[in-house]
């Protein structure tokens, strides 16, 4: 990749090309978070539970954005640069996808990798007894059996959820 570098004109634009330059210890990943065109309540409510539980860095777009990111990419990738995440939580719904997410990975803002996924049964953090969580704890992801090391798409779906 070859970048075209300017030199900064003000203190605040030097600011900001200091923030995305390369570090030793990367930030944490911001995450988009982005409401299909068609969305219903429990894709709406699957994205609102998994922006509280990654709040500091993650972005919602609560308005209807009609976009299929398996056919045109452009613009997941103009929210990714204008919010400046690297991944991004897609969630529809139709007759034959019903409550549908797409959850993907970008790269230098182009989508890198995407999965899909389908929401069958949901519990939102209202319907547990203490869904108050603490901003910025993670979750503790469980992923039993050894298909998550042996299968390609797993492995895949595994790296991306962590």
């Amino acid at each position: 990749l070859i970048y075209c570098y300017r030199k900064p004109k003000t203190k605040r634009a030097k600011r900001f090309l200091e923030k995305r330059e390369p570090k030793l210890n990367e930030n944490t990943k911001n995450a988009m978070l982005i409401k299909g065109g068609n969305a219903n309540l429990t894709v709406t409510e699957v994205l609102k539970d998994i922006y509280a539980v990654k709040k500091p860095f993650a972005v919602l777009y609560k308005r209807k954005n009609i976009t299929r990111p398996f056919e045109d990419q452009t613009s997941l990738e103009f929210f990714s640069k204008k919010s400046d995440c690297s991944l991004f939580l897609f969630g529809s719904h139709n007759k034959k996808r019903p409550n549908n997410l797409i959850i993907g990975r970008m790269f230098d803002y182009h989508v890198l990798d995407m999965i899909e996924l389908g929401v069958e049964k949901f519990v939102s953090l209202k319907d547990i007894k203490n869904s108050k969580c603490p901003e910025g704890t993670k979750p503790m992801l469980i992923f039993a059996g050894d298909v998550f090391d042996v299968n390609e798409e797993y492995r895949r779906l595994k790296s991306l959820l962590i």
